[in-house]
């Protein structure tokens, strides 16, 4: 087999398996949580650097205070080298950071892929309105997704505070 068709698989069989777990996890996950008032599905496909391919999904809508909510993360390892790294999940207003929300470690040898349901519950006694979550890998990328909690249909996409994950 020539070598590009060989180090194209593994891309192959990581789209495959992403998005079955995305089309089946979410579903199931979303009955099981009670989250069918979710809408606006959303899908970020990032690269970090270095071979490293993120891909972070959810809805956009729907998500109310005190409740929880759950986002599909997908981390896939090109890299020559293991990716000891963590990420940050945050919340921010217009103005700045209204909490963090997940933090997790991870390490991945080259070509692995890791891959996670991130459930997130946002604070008590939030204000309905459009926020920021955003998903940061410290030293490597972030990235903010506008999404509306509580009800109304405030528009507000941006631009949001610089994430930062302590």
């Amino acid at each position: 087999m020539p070598a590009r068709k060989q180090s194209l698989w593994p891309w192959v069989v990581l789209m495959g398996v992403a998005l079955l777990l995305i089309a089946a996890g979410c579903g199931s996950l979303a009955e099981e949580q009670g989250e069918t008032n979710r809408t606006d599905p959303f899908y970020n496909r990032m690269e970090a650097g270095q071979g490293a391919v993120i891909e972070w999904s959810g809805y956009a809508r729907g998500h109310q205070p005190g409740q929880e909510s759950t986002f599909a993360l997908t981390i896939y390892d090109g890299s020559p080298d293991t990716w000891q790294g963590r990420y940050c999940v945050q919340l921010l207003d217009r103005h700045s950071l209204v909490a963090t929300l997940e933090q997790e470690g991870f390490s991945l040898q080259r070509g692995e892929s890791w891959v996670r349901q991130v459930v997130v519950r946002f604070p008590d006694g939030l204000a309905d309105g459009a926020y920021g979550l955003a998903l940061i890998f410290p030293g490597r990328l972030s990235s903010v997704t506008t999404i509306q909690v509580g009800k109304g249909s405030d528009t507000f996409g941006g631009p949001w505070p610089e994430p930062v994950c302590q």
